[in-house]
């Protein structure tokens, strides 16, 4: 299922169907399985460039890894995502995003993701495989992941099985699906081609 967030983001809460969005666009896809509890615990992450994405991940107080995913070092600290420096304009991101407790467990919890664009999905996810995906008709810029602490309880914002893409080799400014009024340019074009060479071929057979 899907909901739109703005009149240029549509989010996703099906990772089939946002996959069937992105169809054959190129991604990187980061599954942390390289990190375990406390094995880094620096303050940004540099995950790519693979297949022409990259983004940077940082918090104010540092990174923590988790088992298998990526946390932060302070509680409430919101895990932030930079896509500028992306080979290739981000179209498109998503994954599993959860809050955890002090060992790195999923724990319930209020999930906020926030996008460059001003596009915002609230949700408690149920696990921690719930998905959520952006797909944007213009570059996201960046990507914030906060977890609410508002009853008291001590929460990291946590990510897993992050996807990361777009169009490879294009400048990542819009869909590659030409636009209703590009085909209707070309469908006159056309038109007009043939009326011409109808016409001179008429000529032609009158001078024969």
């Amino acid at each position: 299922s899907l909901g739109v967030a703005s009149a240029a983001t549509t989010v996703y809460d099906n990772e089939a169907d946002f996959l069937a969005a992105v169809g054959a666009n190129a991604f990187l896809l980061e599954e942390f399985d390289a990190y375990s509890y406390g094995s880094y615990t620096e303050p940004s992450l540099d995950l790519g460039p693979e297949n022409g994405f990259s983004c940077v991940v940082s918090a104010a107080g540092g990174l923590f890894s988790g088992d298998g995913n990526m946390s932060t070092n302070s509680a409430a600290d919101p895990i932030n995502v930079d896509f500028q420096l992306s080979p290739n304009s981000v179209l498109f991101a998503g994954g599993w995003f959860f809050a955890g407790e002090i060992n790195g467990a999923y724990i319930p919890g209020q999930v906020t993701l926030t996008l460059s664009d001003g596009t915002l999905e609230i949700y408690d996810p149920p696990t921690d495989t719930e998905f959520r995906g952006f797909v944007s008709d213009m570059p996201i810029i960046s990507m914030t992941i906060e977890v609410s602490d508002a009853d008291g309880t001590p929460r990291w914002a946590t990510m897993d099985h992050f996807y990361v893409g777009g169009e490879a080799g294009g400048d990542g400014g819009g869909s590659d699906v030409p636009a209703t009024s590009t085909w209707g340019v070309m469908l006159l074009i056309a038109l007009f081609m043939t009326v011409s060479l109808f016409y001179l071929r008429k000529r032609g057979s009158q001078n024969a």
